[in-house]
């Protein structure tokens, strides 16, 4: 995985001199079997840097019980077929809620930290003091392109992208995880697993979510 995804950044990169190349692919999510939402995602790859963003949409017989959307951004450089993130939003909407946080990072470190609504707690993690932490789109890319471990900060927490050294199960681990504010005590992330597939570089076709317990499934239209 590891190899294939970087020679595909570098010859995508090389061969494009000045023309973005863009990739889409949309996915079905499932629980159970059954279908909650799709799932867009774009990435679009340029001589030294990138964008990527998803977007989630409820769907199926539950969309009208439970409605979401959400939309997730990042932007950054491209050095040595690295990415190095500059800016990451998300937005997630329901009936009664809605979430907004942005991140921006400059020379590694996190520059500055907005979330909306404000948090009222004290944070734990002096995260301005962070090094080499990125937003979680980056760092599940950066994965693919090195197949290392990946220091990910999503604004309500922390944590380690750690890959599975099996090849076959291509399974990212979460590890090292902290909640940065005091009110969030859960570690609701616990692993996520890919499956690659070469005619559809880079992103893969399939992805496994255990998130608070329960299993999202993700599956290329």
């Amino acid at each position: 995985m590891k190899l294939f995804f970087k020679l595909f950044i570098i010859v995508a990169i090389f061969s494009s001199t000045s023309l973005a190349t863009e990739y889409n692919i949309e996915y079905n999510i499932k629980v159970r079997g059954l279908e909650i939402g799709s799932l867009l995602w774009h990435l679009e790859l340029d001589l030294d840097k990138y964008t990527t963003t998803i977007q989630l949409n409820d769907s199926g017989i539950f969309s009208g019980l439970y409605r979401f959307r959400g939309e997730y951004k990042a932007r950054g450089k491209i050095k040595n077929a690295s990415l190095f993130p500059q800016e990451y939003s998300q937005i997630w909407k329901t009936k009664r809620k809605k979430r907004e946080i942005n991140i921006f990072f400059e020379k590694n470190k996190i520059t500055k930290l907005i979330l909306h609504p404000e948090e009222k707690e004290e944070a734990r993690i002096h995260y301005f003091k962070l090094l080499n932490y990125m937003d979680p789109l980056s760092s599940f890319l950066n994965i693919l392109i090195n197949n290392s471990p990946s220091k990910t900060i999503d604004g309500r927490r922390t944590y380690t992208l750690n890959p599975s050294n099996d090849l076959k199960k291509n399974k990212i681990l979460i590890i090292n995880y902290n909640n940065i504010w005091a009110d969030h005590k859960r570690n609701d992330l616990e692993y996520i697993e890919i499956y690659t597939n070469k005619e559809v570089f880079p992103l893969p076709p399939r992805v496994k979510i255990k998130f608070k317990n329960i299993l999202f499934e993700l599956t290329k239209n």
